[in-house]
């Protein structure tokens, strides 16, 4: 018997779907991508969210503006010593002293409102390029408070400061000094 159409029919049922061969992969659905995608951002979110607090740099032992604060390596002399280095010389025919750039002019940072709300803290050590006028130039992270936040308000605010530019033999010239900036929530 056939149909109007001229199509044999076929009581048989279709036959089952094949397997792909050995060498072929069944590509997975997207959805199943999708999904997979958002408990791996998932997952990730919640470490970055749960990470510990971070153990604050190692701060200076002296405060800001001693001279073993700039940088050099040297400690400070002895008390007597200053003293007797801030009396005039008895003879004028003494060479000028040598001494590092200073901090004169200082422009305290802005705690960065992200810093706060995530209660971040930390030292940011400065390396600070000052010419000879007592500008600075280049100011660069020499160790950082592990906050993108607090380093890039300490790198602003020293960029504004004003220093006495380094003297070698009675001459100012250009020099580096590393400058520690504190973040701390309880000076806020």
């Amino acid at each position: 018997m056939s149909d109007p159409m001229n199509r044999p029919t076929d009581s048989r049922p279709p036959p089952p779907p094949q397997e792909p061969p050995p060498g072929e992969r069944k590509s997975a659905s997207p959805l199943v991508w999708l999904l997979l995608l958002i408990a791996l951002l998932a997952v990730g979110w919640y470490f970055y969210s749960q990470r510990g607090a971070v153990e604050p740099p190692v701060e200076p032992a002296e405060p800001i503006g001693e001279p073993a604060d700039i940088g050099d390596g040297t400690p400070p002399p002895p008390a007597s010593e200053r003293e007797d280095a801030a009396r005039p010389p008895a003879s004028t025919a003494t060479p000028p002293a040598d001494r590092p750039a200073d901090p004169i002019e200082r422009v305290e940072p802005d705690y960065p409102v992200a810093a706060l709300r995530a209660q971040e803290e930390g030292t940011v050590l400065l390396r600070v390029q000052v010419d000879a006028q007592g500008n600075p130039g280049d100011v660069e992270i020499a160790r950082s408070s592990r906050s993108r936040e607090l380093d890039r308000a300490a790198r602003d605010a020293v960029r504004r400061w004003r220093f006495s530019p380094a003297l070698e033999n009675g001459q100012a010239v250009a020099s580096t000094v590393e400058v520690p900036i504190d973040f701390r929530m309880d000076a806020q």
